[in-house]
Parts: structure tokens; sequence; C-alpha cells
């Protein structure tokens, strides 16, 4: 091989490993790092929302099922209709 070449070989070489050492490495730490903190955040996520479930009681039902009938009383023109509950 020819100086020219081995100087050519070398500098290509230097180029992928300033590639590869300065750009694909930190990119790849940094996703690594975004994944686990995504992840953290979905963890705590989802803690908090077990914690309010476990929190809330059952709920009543807002109205009886006895007292939801109702009267409704239309006047002659059609257009308003007025409802009375019945207790």
């Amino acid at each position: 091989m020819a100086f020219g070449e081995i100087i050519a070989l070398l500098i290509v070489f230097y180029i992928v490993y300033k590639l590869v050492f300065d750009f694909v490495v930190p990119v790849a730490k940094t996703t690594s790092r975004f994944k686990s903190q995504v992840n953290e955040m979905r963890r705590m996520q989802e803690e908090q929302q077990n914690r309010q479930q476990s929190q809330q009681q059952p709920q009543k039902p807002a109205q009886p099922a006895n007292v939801s009938t109702r009267k409704d009383t239309t006047t002659t023109d059609g257009e308003y209709i007025e409802f009375e509950d019945i207790k």
C-alpha cells in the first residue's frame, strides 16, 4: 500500500471513530435515560391512580329509584314542558 492510501484509511477510521463516540454513543445514552424516566413517570402515575382508587369509598346512588318518577305538564302551544317532582 502506498503512503497516501494509509493516510486516507487513517482519516476514514478517525472520522468513523469520532462519529461513533461523539454522536452515536451519546444519543444511545440519552435515549436510554429518556426511556427510564418515562417508565418511572408511568410507574408513579399508576401508583397515584391506585392510591386515589383505594381512597375513594363506594358512592351512594344520587337518588332512590322511587323519587325519579315525574309528572309533566304541557302548555297548549307544545313548546314548553314543565316538570314537577312527586314525592
